[in-house]
């Protein structure tokens, strides 16, 4: 029982609770159960669809978030989360007139401004993404780090080279304050994986990932800033820097230790020396 007793409102401010210490599914527990106890409580309906979201779970995501709007047709954020839950399954056209809707409301809404960047990296459009995530880089907190990331894959996509090492640059370093606060967990350190991988640094890279590995549990879902990733993931990372590193071996022992967990990989069958990327 919540400590405030069984009521909707006290296992709405569990789930909120648990949703700030990262432990989503927990969080998506305690929304549900008070959206159970009032089918009417929005907040709790909006914090259920985020957690979908970042569940990965992008079609419970939509209906939850379309419901709700239904309801409350004017709840700007939901219309929001709405918009990157087609963009994740790459309705990106869908996820456009969203965000586009949100900034017709609310001109320079940074998820809006980040989320049509994202529409145009997925369609090519590399320099509309750097221009729009440029945006948003000179402000503090989760965006500037999203935007900095997401320019510099821009960046990289277009070769302007310097472009890009001065966005990565800028993104690691934001990445240390993200890393302090939660040292334990695996989305800092595979961002990170990331970052020094688009920089060519593989043995960093690599080391990222091997600890983001140690942080990540088998069959659990991640999510940090619109990055989602599973074991397979961090495993697939570290096969691609040992191959850059000229590490066959090491590159042909992780495609077959994701095999053994899915068989069917293509990343896992082209690391350990056969088949189609994927």
């Amino acid at each position: 029982m919540p400590f405030g007793g069984e009521n909707a409102e006290s296992y709405y401010d569990e789930g909120l609770t648990a949703a700030m210490k990262g432990d989503t599914e927990t969080a998506l527990g305690h929304f549900s159960k008070a959206l159970q106890m009032d089918p009417f409580l929005n907040a709790a309906a909006y914090q259920l669809g985020r957690c979908q979201l970042r569940l990965g779970q992008a079609h419970k995501a939509a209906q939850t978030l379309v419901n709700l709007l239904d309801r409350a047709p004017h709840m700007t954020a939901a219309r929001t989360e709405l918009a990157y839950a087609h963009l994740m399954v790459n309705h990106v056209d869908g996820a456009r007139k969203l965000f586009g809707e949100v900034l017709d409301e609310k001109p320079d809404q940074p998820l809006a401004v980040l989320g049509l960047a994202y529409c145009a990296y997925q369609q090519s459009q590399w320099d509309t993404a750097m221009a729009l995530a440029d945006r948003l880089t000179g402000g503090s907190g989760a965006e500037p780090f999203e935007a900095l990331y997401l320019s510099a894959r821009a960046a990289h996509m277009l070769k302007l080279r310097d472009l890009e090492a001065g966005r990565l640059q800028a993104a690691d370093e934001l990445l240390n304050r993200i890393i302090e606060t939660s040292p334990n967990q695996p989305e800092g350190f595979y961002l990170r994986g990331q970052i020094h991988f688009l920089m060519g640094d593989y043995v960093k890279a690599l080391d990222n990932y091997r600890t983001a590995e140690t942080r990540t549990l088998p069959n659990r879902h991640y999510c940090a800033y619109h990055e989602h990733f599973e074991l397979l993931d961090v495993l697939s990372g570290q096969g691609w820097c040992m191959r850059q590193m000229g590490n066959e071996a090491g590159a042909k022992e992780i495609g077959l230790r994701i095999l053994r967990i899915k068989p069917n990989s293509n990343r896992g069958r082209r690391l350990a020396g056969g088949g189609a990327e994927g």
